[in-house]
């Protein structure tokens, strides 16, 4: 029998960026971009700031990478892990969707420009890595056995995050599956941390797993070995958390069929993504009929189980002392908000915002509860992310609104302008317009580039 990890690590050698369409190369294209913008718009936030009391001192005696915002270079595990916690903390970067759960790929896309830069690797290596970290976590989340047996999404950024370093790092097959094990055994994310009152770890899960990721390939390259049985092994990935169902990775893209980076959504909303479909419903009403909160008597959402489970399951979601990873994970927040400012932004989630009187007073007019028939939907269509929006107003008008999926979905997606000028609002106080002009050439053309020194040097704040 070949184990997973040795097929794995086979797959990352096969693939090529040769094997990518223009259509692939423009989403890497735009997801990095989108990813710059959320990271140096939380450079200021109370996370970024701790880390790097802690560890932006952690400086490189050699090859290292850039603490973004900064001419600081870090070792390249502290640097992954620094810039990564950034993009994460305003809950704008992408979202994969699945049946039962869902992930942000694009939480790994900083720790690979950070190895990118410590390795001297090309853009066209960095879009293999990247292509690469999308196809494993997306097909691994496509399963379903973590998220059902207790473990987050980033259990499979940890493999995702091994094998796309271990690419940029040029790991043979045999250091590659050790890198595999070391991780593997060692880095499994617990879905609790996304759950209930959110902590700063909902948003620093997966940037430290591939900060560990980043370790365990350094190990294996200087010849440390880890389990190869990481997964069909006693008290192995298929038997402690997947509870002992295996999973086959035999169907991967270029192998068979599209790559799952086409899949990915980007956020038009900065708040949980699984709430876009509630914003989006109490979104089109209120701006087609010209409402405002006085005007509103309730609002009643109906959505997928999923929604319901982590964004309006107990009285924490409806209460007033939000913390802002709470509040981004609250429908009721999210939908009020949505209705009073007319959009979902960073600025939403700020001391002023969440002690306002009147959006707390229009939260409890929300309410929120499952749709058997929006829970079979997504079921069959498991990219959608239905809600039904019911507002009744204080004249006794009704409005009811449906949607499957909200702007930015892979069925509605955004456009390169809309990017950029997602970019440009997120980053206009911190970058010079050249900067950020230099910074959307840099990724319009991240394929072509040659080393990341000008792109971490237009970044600097």
């Amino acid at each position: 029998m070949e184990l997973t990890s040795r097929k794995l690590a086979e797959y990352a050698h096969e693939l090529s960026f040769d094997d990518f369409s223009n259509e692939v190369i423009n989403q890497t294209q735009k997801l990095v971009l989108d990813t710059l913008g959320c990271g140096i718009n939380a450079y200021t936030s109370p996370p970024s700031k701790r880390l790097r009391s802690v560890y932006g001192n952690r400086l490189a005696a050699d090859d290292g990478a850039t603490l973004m915002g900064t001419q600081k270079e870090l070792t390249t595990e502290y640097a992954g892990l620094l810039n990564a916690v950034m993009v994460r903390y305003i809950d704008f970067n992408d979202c994969y969707s699945t049946a039962s759960s869902a992930c942000h790929p694009s939480d790994m896309i900083p720790s690979l420009i950070s190895v990118a830069e410590a390795e001297g690797a090309t853009g066209e290596e960095l879009v293999e890595a990247i292509v690469l970290a999308y196809e494993i976590q997306c097909r691994g989340v496509d399963t379903g056995v973590a998220w059902n047996n207790g473990f987050d999404y980033v259990t499979w950024g940890t493999h995702a995050s091994t094998v796309s370093v271990g690419k940029l790092m040029d790991l043979s097959e045999e250091e590659l599956v050790n890198a595999i094990g070391i991780a593997g055994a060692s880095s499994n994310s617990l879905l609790n941390g996304r759950l209930g009152k959110v902590s700063n770890w909902k948003g620093m899960a997966q940037p430290y797993a591939t900060h560990n990721a980043i370790q365990a390939c350094q190990m294996a390259r200087a010849d440390v070995t880890g389990p190869e049985h990481v997964f069909e092994g006693d008290g192995g990935f298929f038997d402690a958390i997947a509870r002992g169902e295996s999973v086959k990775f035999e169907a991967l893209g270029g192998r068979d069929g599209e790559f799952r980076i086409m899949e990915t959504s980007l956020k038009e909303f900065a708040c949980g993504y699984f709430t876009h479909g509630s914003v989006t419903a109490v979104l089109d009403v209120v701006k087609e009929e010209d409402l405002y909160p006085e005007e509103i008597e309730s609002i009643d959402i109906e959505t997928f189980e999923h929604a319901i489970q982590v964004y309006a399951s107990g009285p924490e979601k409806w209460a007033t002392d939000l913390n802002r990873e709470t509040a981004d994970h609250s429908l009721p927040y999210n939908v009020s908000v949505a209705v009073i400012d007319r959009e979902v932004t960073p600025t939403q989630y700020n001391e002023e915002h969440l002690t306002d009187d009147q959006i707390h007073e229009l939260m409890q007019k929300v309410s929120a509860e499952e749709s058997e028939e929006l829970t079979a939907h997504r079921q069959e269509n498991p990219r959608h992310i239905p809600a039904k929006a019911t507002i009744k107003t204080t004249d006794g008008n009704i409005y009811t609104n449906r949607v499957n999926y909200p702007s930015g979905h892979p069925e509605r997606p955004l456009s390169m302008d809309a990017i950029e000028q997602k970019f440009t609002n997120l980053v206009d106080d911190y970058l010079s317009d050249n900067q950020i002009n230099a910074t959307i050439q840099a990724c319009q053309e991240i394929e072509q580039v040659d080393d990341f020194d000008s792109l971490v040097e237009n970044l600097v704040i």
